[in-house]
């Protein structure tokens, strides 16, 4: 023991300062399909323990499971990169109802929220991910992609009520998830029956759960029965949540009160800062059936249902324009939807080098539809109701079949796994704007408008191959992979497209191979080194290479000549894991060529378009670490530091990239008696505030500290409570991104429009829940 300290001296300085990752990273496993790394496998035949980064007595805790980040059971200590795994227990006891109460306690990664006037509905934006956000960010339920972000909708079509674990990779992944993954990988997994049912340990299982946020006001309910009947297995999961706009309590409405912009609306409108009054629903249902005809078979067949439903009053303008008419009602709502039905096999065959065999098929049609009822009384007397009404949608049809086994030539140990990934996306837009003026009975029909573009067909068609090759008795793990991506996009303009000459939509295909190369080498029992070579691409989205609309003051103008994104990056970094206690620390650098720049202005023009930046780099170093204090205690910590920048052509000044996030982290302090029943967790959530911008006009938000408290106690086996406490001390602070506000608004009607204090991050919340489970 005593020499372990010695060990671990070098460690508790790190282990204590670097501010954490949650104890989910750390937490119980869940149940997966499991599959032995080269190294694990000869490690079982000869029973040693020397040089394998595997604990060293029992009473060690293992470190989470991965399935992403190599398409196979690995756990993150055997992964050459950086995985978070965050499973239900940690959802539970934080009681995380969004995308981006997910994050909270993960440092350099974001989730922002969406809070125009012109889009009222409060929704996330998605994942900020080592500086890149958006669709450069890979998002998977079940292995099946979810709804592309366009400029007026959102990716918000993931709740957290049916999920048994998240998975969030840093860093390119294209090379076995292919496009989309540029920046990284979040994919959701969902409950199986086999999960409910071993938790109840019966052929029948029952679980209600329900909770109360303070936050938005909101109430939530989920009920799940499983059973076993045979080689049957089938589970039925159905949740609802109500609630309103998020309470924003710490904005402020003025200059003259002390916020950032002066803002000043009329009366009867929203407070500047404030969300729309607005009601909120979402229903979410799971059916799952599982047929186990033999050891070797697993098949499985999912449908899924999400609904989310906003109806906001929109008074944020409500009163006279500067035209001089009055908007006297603006009713609007937002419907997101997804549906996916998925047959699954698992299939073990043993047969040569194929040991096992997993395919799945799957649709999942996905919408976002926006309508609203608009009141004015014009300026000249007259009185009319506006009717807009916009749809997307894209609908997946996919198909993976992976192959696993292993095998060995002389001293080398392998893993192999191959398959083929492929997926037809059908993608619509359509926009329709009515106006019926009742004064002198007249409707005008207004179709397109908006960012409006062509719709389109996406056609991608990969093959991948991974070996994860053991050396040195398992001591050393080197894992090349690669993947041919063959990608097509074909317009398919209906009657409401007005093409620019010399810009007409045409079909853009592109085959790109991408690569990795990993490797880890365990210096001893205890510590290990890992570094990384990995590429991603992503190609342009069908808005990106097809918006066209001629407008009264500016144009949209299409670029079918976009580039796919590339990045080749970067990592290595030190890890450690003892009886009483973990680390990790890295670096990362990527270089990214023709980075997508969003409504680009050619200078002396007065059209706006998209546009391949030159050269994006970011790097920056992460680390967390966990100390077991005794049995009961412990604490935990991350932290990252990202840097960027930017040039926009060869030969122009080279400015900071703003999507990079400053030195931030977090701490915890975690209690955990199985006796009685009581977990508890206090949260101390640090970020430092941003000095660089990519223009001088930005706002820099400042630096804050920032707690939270959550707790769950089982006072008997049937039955969980739970508290949580967000914003301990009601502190007002920004979120880095803010940088994308200036810090003087450009014009009064941006400041009432689309006000920087909306961004304030909420104050103190309360959540209650209850589980109870038979």
């Amino acid at each position: 023991m005593n020499t372990r300290w010695l060990k671990n001296g070098l460690t508790q300085g790190l282990l204590t300062l670097c501010l954490t990752a949650p104890a989910t990273a750390f937490g119980q496993m869940t149940a997966v399909s499991t599959a032995a790394t080269p190294a694990a496998e000869e490690r079982e035949d000869d029973g040693s323990t020397e040089a394998t980064g595997t604990p060293e007595s029992a009473g060690e805790r293992l470190p989470p499971l991965s399935v992403i980040a190599t398409r196979g059971a690995r756990t993150v200590d055997d992964i050459p990169g950086n995985v978070t795994v965050i499973d239900r227990q940690e959802l539970d006891l934080r009681m995380v109802d969004d995308i981006g109460e997910l994050v909270r306690h993960l440092p350099g990664i974001q989730v922002d929220r969406q809070t125009s006037g012109t889009n009222p509905f409060g929704d996330r934006t998605g994942f900020t991910i080592r500086g890149v956000s958006g669709n450069r960010i890979l998002t998977l339920v079940d292995g099946s992609r979810t709804l592309e972000r366009i400029t007026d909708n959102t990716r918000d079509v993931v709740e957290l009520t049916h999920m048994k674990r998240v998975e969030i990779q840093r860093g390119p992944a294209s090379a076995l998830w292919g496009s989309d993954a540029l920046g990284g990988v979040v994919a959701f997994e969902t409950m199986d029956p086999e999960d409910y049912l071993a938790a109840s340990g019966r052929d029948t299982a029952f679980r209600f759960d329900t909770t109360h946020s303070t936050l938005d006001n909101s109430t939530g309910g989920v009920g799940a029965a499983a059973l076993r009947y045979g080689d049957f297995a089938a589970s039925l999961s159905l949740g609802r949540r109500v609630g309103h706009e998020t309470e924003n309590r710490n904005a402020r409405s003025s200059k003259a009160a002390g916020a950032v912009w002066e803002c000043y609306r009329n009366p009867g409108a929203t407070p500047c800062g404030q969300l729309d009054p607005a009601d909120i629903r979402s229903d979410n249902a799971l059916a799952k059936l599982v047929w186990t005809p033999g050891a070797d078979h697993r098949i499985g067949l999912t449908l899924e249902h999400f609904e989310r439903e906003t109806e906001v009053e929109q008074l944020y303008d409500h009163g006279y324009d500067s035209s001089g008419n009055f908007v006297a009602n603006y009713d609007r709502t937002q419907t997101l939807s997804r549906q996916r039905i998925a047959l699954e096999h698992d299939w073990t065959v043993d047969f040569g080098p194929i040991e096992t065999i997993r395919w799945q098929l799957s649709h999942s049609p996905q919408k976002s539809r926006r309508e609203g009822a608009r009141d004015r009384i014009l300026a000249n007397g007259n009185s009319e109701t506006r009717y807009d009404y916009l749809e997307y949608e894209e609908a997946f049809t996919e198909f993976d079949a992976q192959f696993d086994g292993g095998f060995e030539t002389g001293p080398l140990s392998h893993r192999l796994t191959w398959g083929i990934d492929g997926d037809y996306t059908a993608t619509d837009y359509e926009r329709v704007d009515t106006t019926v003026n009742h004064t002198t009975g007249t409707t005008t029909v207004a179709r397109a408008g908006g960012f409006n573009f062509a719709n389109a067909t996406t056609i991608r068609a990969d093959a991948y191959v991974q070996d994860e090759i053991g050396l040195l008795d398992g001591r050393l793990r080197v894992t090349p992979a690669l993947r041919l991506a063959h990608y097509a996009i074909d317009p398919d303009p209906n009657a409401d497209y007005k093409p620019v000459d010399g810009a007409e939509p045409r079909k853009v295909t592109e085959t790109e191979p991408t690569w990795k190369f990993g490797a880890i080498y365990d210096l001893d029992h205890n510590f290990s080194v890992y570094g990384q070579y990995a590429e991603g691409f992503k190609m342009p989205t069908a808005q990106q290479l097809y918006t066209s609309l001629p407008g009264a003051f500016f144009d949209l103008v299409p670029n079918p000549d976009l580039k796919p994104e590339r990045v080749k990056s970067y990592e290595a970094g030190l890890r450690g894991r003892f009886a009483d206690g973990n680390f990790s620390v890295g670096g990362f650098y990527a270089d990214y060529d023709d980075f997508i720049q969003s409504f680009y202005n050619p200078p002396g023009t007065n059209d706006y378009t998209y546009k391949n930046l030159s050269v994006v780099r970011v790097w920056g170093i992460e680390a967390s670490g966990e100390l077991y204090l005794d049995d009961l205690w412990s604490v935990s910590g991350a932290l990252s530091a990202q840097r960027g920048e930017q040039q926009a052509a060869p030969g122009e000044d080279t400015t900071a990239f703003d999507g990079a996030i400053p030195l931030g982290g977090t701490l915890g302090l975690h209690y955990d008696d199985s006796e009685i029943g009581l977990r508890a967790s206090l949260y101390g959530t640090f970020q430092r505030g941003v000095t660089r911008t990519s223009s001088s006009s930005a706002y820099k938000p400042g630096g804050y500290g920032v707690f939270d408290f959550a707790a769950a106690w089982t006072p008997a086996h049937w039955i969980t409570l739970r508290l949580g406490i967000d914003n301990i001390f009601d502190k007002r602070y920004f979120p880095s991104s803010a940088t994308a506000y200036g810090a003087q608004p450009s014009s009064v009607s941006v400041a009432n429009t689309n006000p920087i204090e909306a961004q304030v991050q909420p104050g103190r919340a309360f959540s209650l829940g209850a589980t109870l489970t038979f």
